[in-house]
């Protein structure tokens, strides 16, 4: 069975679509469609709606070959920068997405082996060295080459609850990293 579409409220509906202008978020074309980023008709929460022209929103959104992330979506409604929907965004986005699926079945090993990649690839960006000094303060070393006396799985739990309680200060970071890219330019 089908997911089940519920009416979006008026107030909601305007809400999100006074915040675009009523205009498509990705191009700015007139008389936008509501896009449910989490592709689940009957949450119509505003922050899980996006206004997308009937070629974005039909051509892009709802072909399955060429269907943007859930997370990737969800950040550009939330930070409206348009470099996240660029193609070479993706590499960047791919090291750090493991940021918002962390959960109490993620191996300790594992966060730590991803916080180590993505810092290396941020450093690697323009801008890079300043932003991955600032990311590792964030997340601290993932290095266990310094113990201080603490198990291994000690260190790894206190890595994990130090990644979770600065997940949204280092996505915002990476986000900020992002006006320093050319992408968009070439």
């Amino acid at each position: 069975m089908g997911k089940q579409r519920t009416h979006i409220p008026k107030e909601i509906k305007e809400k999100v679509l006074k915040e675009y202008n009523h205009r498509c978020a990705i191009c700015g074309s007139d008389n936008p469609h509501l896009h449910h980023i989490d592709e689940n008709p009957s949450n119509n929460e505003a922050d899980n709606l996006i206004p997308l022209c009937p070629n974005h929103h039909l051509s892009d959104q709802h072909n399955p070959t060429a269907n943007v992330p859930f997370y990737k979506m969800k950040l550009f409604r939330e930070y409206k920068d348009p470099t996240i929907l660029n193609v070479k965004f993706h590499p960047l986005y791919n090291r750090f997405i493991f940021l918002y699926e962390i959960n109490d079945s993620s191996e300790d090993k594992e966060l730590c082996d991803k916080s180590e990649e993505l810092i290396k690839f941020i450093s690697s960006l323009n801008m890079g060295e300043f932003y991955s000094k600032e990311l590792r303060k964030l997340v601290g070393s993932s290095s266990r080459t310094y113990l201080d006396g603490r198990s291994v799985r000690a260190y790894e739990k206190e890595f994990r609850n130090q990644l979770l309680n600065n997940r949204q200060t280092s996505i915002n970071l990476i986000i900020e990293l992002l006006r320093y890219q050319n992408w968009l330019d070439k």
